[in-house]
C-alpha cells in the first residue's frame, strides 16, 4: 500500500540553483549606461532576464519641427539583451548568454 501512495504523491520541481527572487530593478540600477539612457529590466524566467536600453528619438526628421513635448514615440531602444544574473557573495553575477541567430 506505501508504494501507491509514493505513485500518487506529488512531485515537486527542484529548485534552479542559486535562484533567486525577481531582481529586474536591481539589474536596472547595476548595468552600465550611458547618462542618457533609460534602462528596464524583465525576468523572464528562472535565472533569465531580458534588458532594454531606451534613449531619446532623434527629433530632426520630425515633419514637423514645431512639434513639441509628449509624441507618442519620444524615445528608442539602442540596446537590447538578454541577461542570466545571480546574487554571488559580493553582489549580482551577470552574464550574456551565447545566443546565435540567424538571418
Amino acid at each position: 500500500m506505501s508504494e501507491v501512495s509514493e505513485v500518487n504523491k506529488p512531485q515537486t520541481k527542484p529548485a534552479q540553483p542559486n535562484e533567486a527572487g525577481d531582481l529586474s530593478d536591481e539589474i536596472a540600477k547595476a548595468v552600465e549606461k550611458r547618462p542618457e539612457d533609460r534602462v528596464t529590466c524583465r525576468r523572464i524566467w528562472g535565472n533569465s532576464y531580458r534588458c532594454n536600453w531606451w534613449t531619446a528619438a532623434n527629433s530632426a526628421k520630425y515633419d514637423n519641427p514645431g512639434m513639441s513635448g509628449n509624441l507618442v514615440t519620444t524615445h528608442t531602444i539602442r540596446k537590447s539583451r538578454f541577461l542570466n544574473v545571480t546574487r554571488g557573495a559580493t553582489g549580482l553575477v551577470i552574464t550574456e548568454p551565447n545566443v546565435s541567430v540567424s538571418n
